[in-house]
């Protein structure tokens, strides 16, 4: 972030793959909604506090205030935080899915669909649900001469995942649609879903 200095590292020796290391220099808390520190494991926004970082947003007293939270920046990503004390980034809160008052990181169901062989690409976002508010649906590119079928797909989360984070519909695209980072566009795939919703039926397989 350009609010606050580097704020944590891997050390040398002790890298741990996927993690962003150990805080450095700078205070870290993992809050949920309400502002309650979480578990070990758990994951909620990480609040950063430290001696060298920003005052606040120029000529924005309602933005500051946002920004800031009792003396800690809030930075609007998901973390969790091992027995170690290592950091692992889970996603931006703006892009978590309520399914039912749960959280569920995009991040997370992707990484289990990306452990299936067939998967090239994936991305995950939310649909409205009259019941549960939110409900997880996955956007599959499969890698060449591939053809794993819906129900496979489903059958692979539910084993990686608790049951409501398992997608309920999956659509296959050619290619997934990239920001200019070259990361999968979530927002772009909202848009799809939100065009295409209403024409399918729950659970069936799309392409688009």
């Amino acid at each position: 972030m350009t609010e606050l200095c580097p704020s944590s590292f891997n050390p040398s020796g002790a890298v741990r793959a996927g993690s962003v290391g150990l805080p450095c220099g700078t205070s870290v808390r993992i809050v949920d909604l309400l502002g309650n520190d979480v578990k070990p494991g758990e994951a909620g926004e990480l609040l950063l506090r430290g001696n060298a970082g920003c005052i606040g947003c120029w000529n924005d007293p309602e933005a500051t205030a946002r920004l800031y939270e009792g003396g800690w920046l809030r930075t609007g990503d998901l973390f969790s935080r091992d027995e170690d004390g290592y950091l692992w980034f889970q996603g931006r809160l703006k892009q978590i899915i309520i399914r039912g008052g749960s959280n569920i990181s995009p991040q997370e169901v992707e990484e289990a669909l990306y452990k299936h062989p067939d998967v090239l690409e994936t991305g995950v976002v939310g649909l409205p649900d009259p019941m549960f508010a939110e409900v997880p649906v996955a956007f599959v590119s499969l890698r060449e001469g591939r053809d794993v079928l819906h129900d496979e797909l489903i059958a692979h989360a539910r084993t990686l995942l608790a049951d409501y984070k398992v997608p309920t519909r999956i659509f296959f695209m050619d290619e997934l649609p990239k920001g200019l980072t070259g990361k999968v566009d979530r927002r772009r795939l909202r848009e799809v879903l939100l065009a295409n919703a209403d024409s399918i039926e729950d659970g069936a397989i799309v392409r688009v």
